[in-house]
């Protein structure tokens, strides 16, 4: 399975496949946090060199044999601890979303996962979430999304998380 990841961080989405042993490439990642970048580099035993670094700058069409992107978008602008200024391409850091569901539309990969804290679903970010969903099958995704806590996974959190598996329906 090939991966493109998008906001990498230190690889969470990555240590769960290797979790469960499942066989696959990190053919590129994409993380602006330096620090992070090096933490994904030696986790991961990859070269800094395929990091893509700036979202806003990756060209999905280079991607078209990718599996799977995965992208745990900022949540900033959504999360109860940040600025809850929502998801506004170009003006808000959780707009990179954006810029996902533009690499995911031009890489076409079989699916995309993507993660975010449970305010998406809230009240006040509904519409944001619906438009997502809608977004996706307009891309040509069937979208499946279950909230899920740390705690049910030996985590040492208990933060509950909105996971959106979206798989491309003429594989679904």
């Amino acid at each position: 399975m090939k991966v493109l990841s998008l906001f990498s961080g230190i690889g969470a989405f990555e240590r769960a496949i290797e979790n469960k042993n499942i066989e696959h490439e990190i053919v590129n990642y994409c993380e602006k946090d330096r620090y992070a970048s090096y933490a994904y580099s030696k986790l991961f035993r990859l070269s800094e060199a395929k990091n893509l670094w700036d979202v806003n700058w990756v060209d999905g069409t280079h991607f078209k044999d990718i599996d799977l992107v995965t992208y745990g978008f900022p949540c900033t602008d959504i999360s109860l601890a940040g600025s809850c200024k929502g998801i506004i391409k170009g003006e808000t850091k959780s707009g990179l979303l954006f810029e996902a569901l533009r690499i995911i539309e031009e890489a076409r990969p079989k699916v995309a996962i993507a993660e975010n804290v449970r305010n998406l679903v809230s009240k006040m970010f509904i519409s944001d979430f619906h438009n997502l969903i809608n977004e996706l099958d307009r891309l040509g995704y069937n979208s499946y999304w279950k909230i899920l806590s740390g705690i049910n996974y030996n985590s040492a959190h208990s933060r509950e998380r909105v996971f959106i598996v979206s798989i491309r329906k003429d594989i679904d």
